[in-house]
């Protein structure tokens, strides 16, 4: 079986920097005798633009492929436009990051229901989604699953073997956050202000989206000096950096706005792969219960006060919090990574192909 692959933000050149989990298990399709060829695209320019271009290009490509795979419909508006006629004839499968929506107005609902007829399957990290989605009213529900998106464990393993071997000791003490979407600043550092012996760093990039995260640390942050801020450049190559400064931790910290998506799982995922205890925002999207599975503790949304306690808590228990890590690691071994993400995806885009479990692929990317 051949497949097309497409990434809005991530070119080939990235899969030597990155955890492959941020390809959404295409990486590894390849053990289930897929194979896979990346559709390179630019993130810059009119959506619209894009989406023609994107569409001439899936189209017209001399080497055949049974489906598209996407980690984004951002861009393939046009193609799935075309499905949904009749006009393009490869099954998409596409990853959907947040609940579709409902429309009290007929004719809008109509449209979006014959769009969405261009979908072959919506792939969704939470059940939660997959539900709210159902409601909306808009797609077949047989066109939603819920798959589990996990960390690229050997990626990880990696980094520990080394920082193992080296003279650079895990478990410092000091609380680490990362991320750059959606991050409740504010909250945390009003929270570790109050909290002088304990150490905070945060790893963020200046802008992501509408949000200038170097202004809001700015006015946030009073020069506590138990509070280290690190703007990063977001660059691919940051990532090794990050991961290891996450494994020299103690914990890690996820304070984040609300929203009606799973903001802060990659960071939770990284943490987990790590052996980190977490302190996370309760985001009811996510689809783990850190406390349930005794790998962490929720906090509520700008609540400061829920923070300290849990800094507290973790200081004063240290093998409590060693233990979460230890949980939290066995989790995502037995649950959720990127082997187990690789097979259902494999699963899935031979089921809408329709191409048996063995075909022979044509070509390697």
């Amino acid at each position: 079986m051949n497949i097309k692959f497409y990434h809005r933000f991530f070119k080939p050149s990235d899969i030597d920097n990155l955890p492959h989990h941020y390809f959404y298990g295409a990486t590894e399709l390849e053990k289930h005798n897929i194979n896979v060829s990346i559709c390179e695209d630019s993130s810059l320019g009119n959506r619209l633009i894009r989406g023609m271009k994107l569409a001439l290009k899936l189209i017209f490509t001399s080497k055949p492929y049974d489906a598209l795979y996407a980690a984004t419909a951002n861009g393939l508006e046009l193609l799935v436009l075309l499905r949904s006629m009749g006009l393009y004839s490869k099954p998409i499968v596409v990853w959907q990051h947040r609940a579709l929506k409902n429309t009290d107005k007929f004719i809008v609902k109509k449209l979006l229901q014959f769009y969405y007829r261009g979908f072959d399957k919506m792939l969704m990290f939470t059940e939660k989604h997959v539900k709210e989605s159902e409601a909306a009213g808009v797609i077949a529900p047989d066109k939603l699953t819920c798959l589990k998106w996990g960390p690229d464990l050997k990626y990880y393993d990696n980094i520990i073997n080394k920082e193992q071997e080296s003279s650079n000791a895990a478990n410092e003490a000091y609380f680490c956050s990362t991320g750059r979407e959606n991050r409740d600043f504010p909250t945390l550092i009003k929270a570790f202000e109050k909290l002088p012996n304990s150490k905070l760093r945060i790893y963020t990039t200046r802008q992501h989206g509408n949000m200038n995260n170097e202004q809001i640390l700015a006015d946030a942050c009073k020069d506590a000096p138990n509070i280290k801020v690190s703007i990063v450049d977001g660059l691919a190559t940051q990532n090794n950096f990050l991961s290891k400064e996450i494994y020299r931790s103690f914990c890690t910290i996820i304070c984040t706005n609300e929203h009606n998506y799973t903001v802060g799982l990659t960071s939770l995922y990284e943490a987990m792969a790590l052996g980190k205890a977490v302190i996370t925002s309760n985001n009811p999207y996510f689809p783990i219960d850190v406390e349930k599975e005794g790998l962490g503790i929720k906090i509520g949304y700008g609540n400061s006060d829920d923070c300290i306690k849990a800094v507290n808590y973790l200081s004063e228990n240290k093998e409590v919090a060693a233990e979460m890590g230890r949980k939290a690691r066995r989790f995502v071994e037995q649950h959720y990574n990127l082997d187990s993400l690789a097979y259902d995806v494999a699963t899935t885009l031979r089921a809408v192909s329709k191409t048996p479990q063995y075909s022979t692929p044509t070509a390697s990317y």
